[in-house]
């Protein structure tokens, strides 16, 4: 950041008052989240111990559950703690949950507050946990007697990544930085549904249906196989689902073999013809297929065969009913660092490159930094990463201080060796899907 970019910066947090206004471009006031899945939700555990010289905070609001940790040297500033993606399936899927972030430790260590929240439900709700989160302010100055906050940062990881992104673009004055972590967004689901159109023309089944989905999925994969046991074909899409998610990169191949993320990427339910609204606002149509040579498909054969899902105007515009499906304008007014992982397949760093592009045609790309680590798997980030993000995120907001990021467009074949610490065993993991007949 250039001295003038510091000094005006500098001197508009000075003037701004922390207020919850909504942006004036996003053409309705306020957020208005996609609705809950329709359950009964129960309560989980509220109640923690603080830590030494600090004061917990814990109970109910309208619609969840709250935590809150206040040192007692606090110095004024509070970070919100947006959490990520938890099933509403299964038996435990209607209990909600709360809890603390990974770097509670060197916050109350610094005198910094923190709060989450529950949401009011489980499922993949970003919009949700946005007004659920942004309702902590409140609550947090009831629960310090009256003291608001001085200063607060918007932090998340996965869906609470997303969480923070949406955030730091509806609402982009009401929180002075905002810490990204494993990202993901609206874009994330057009990924899946374009592997499930690959994994159609790979396999020559096709979703046709919402209520076959399952039993498709599990013809696929008996064609396809599972990781390290790929057929053929499977070594197709393998190649393809790391190609379109940013390319051959450092522990994409174990990404792939984490948490049943081969098959699980594969989302026919947008192909089908689901009517919800996340699946009407998908698209595959601006996917560019690519796969790795001599796996006997040629890119060209499968950008020919592959089904392209249109999105549905009606949901994915600036003036969407619901926001967090519209794709991000890159319209952010305050400091932004994001923290990705090279083996990330659940939420792959091309949602990065996305972001990228888009901040940068907005002219706010001096207020994002993005940062690459070379980690096997989803949100594999350890206290000391994340909190050395946070404490640089702290520093630009106070002093204007612009940190050091990576350049998430440039090819990440060897990315992640700058703020990787320490690097992971085995690095750098699978780069490629080799084709059979070197194995």
């Amino acid at each position: 950041m250039s001295q003038l970019h510091t000094a005006a910066f500098s001197a508009v947090l000075a003037l701004s008052a922390l207020s919850l206004a909504p942006a004036a471009e996003v053409g309705r006031p306020g957020i208005n989240p996609v609705a809950c899945p329709a359950q009964i939700w129960e309560n989980g555990e509220i109640a923690f111990d603080p830590l030494p010289r600090a004061k917990a905070f814990s109970g109910l609001y309208d619609g969840g559950l709250y935590r809150m940790e206040i040192p007692d040297t606090w110095n004024g500033e509070l970070m919100l703690s947006a959490h990520g993606f938890v099933s509403n399936a299964g038996p435990q899927g209607s209990r909600l949950r709360v809890g603390n972030p990974g770097i509670r430790q060197q916050l109350i260590d610094e005198g910094f507050a923190w709060a989450a929240s529950s949401y009011r439900c489980n499922g993949y709700v970003p919009g949700m946990g946005l007004k659920d989160t942004m309702a902590l302010v409140d609550l947090f100055t009831k629960s310090n007697g009256g003291t608001p906050a001085r200063r607060v940062y918007l932090t998340g990881t996965s869906m609470g990544g997303h969480v923070t992104l949406l955030g730091m673009h509806e609402y982009p004055t009401s929180f002075v930085g905002g810490l990204a972590m494993c990202p993901a967004g609206p874009e994330l689901f057009d990924y899946f549904t374009a592997v499930g159109a690959a994994a159609e023309a790979i396999t020559g089944v096709q979703f046709k249906d919402p209520a076959s989905v399952q039993s498709d999925l599990k013809q696929m994969t008996q064609i396809l196989g599972q990781p390290p046991n790929y057929t053929d074909k499977g070594r197709q899409l393998a190649s393809v689902e790391i190609n379109i998610s940013g390319g051959p990169r450092p522990f994409a191949g174990e990404g792939l073999a984490s948490g049943g993320r081969f098959v699980g990427n594969i989302s026919g339910a947008a192909l089908a013809g689901s009517t919800s609204p996340s699946n009407r606002a998908v698209t595959n149509t601006h996917y560019k297929y690519a796969i790795d040579a001599g796996l006997g498909l040629t890119a060209d054969r499968l950008n020919a065969a592959v089904r392209r899902k249109a999105a549905d105007h009606e949901f994915r515009n600036p003036t969407s009913p619901f926001d967090e499906l519209v794709p991000f304008d890159g319209k952010i007014e305050r400091p932004l660092i994001t923290m990705h992982g090279t083996g990330d397949l659940f939420v792959p760093i091309h949602l990065e490159q996305t972001l990228n592009r888009a901040v940068t045609a907005a002219g706010r790309r001096n207020l994002l930094v993005q940062r690459v680590y070379r980690i096997p798997g989803h949100c594999g980030f350890n206290a000391g990463e994340q909190w050395q993000s946070f404490s640089d995120l702290v520093r630009w907001v106070r002093d204007g201080i612009k940190p050091e990021g990576d350049n998430v467009l440039d090819d990440l074949g060897d990315a992640g060796r700058t703020f990787t610490n320490p690097l992971r065993p085995n690095d750098p993991g699978t780069v490629r899907i080799e084709p059979p007949s070197s194995r």
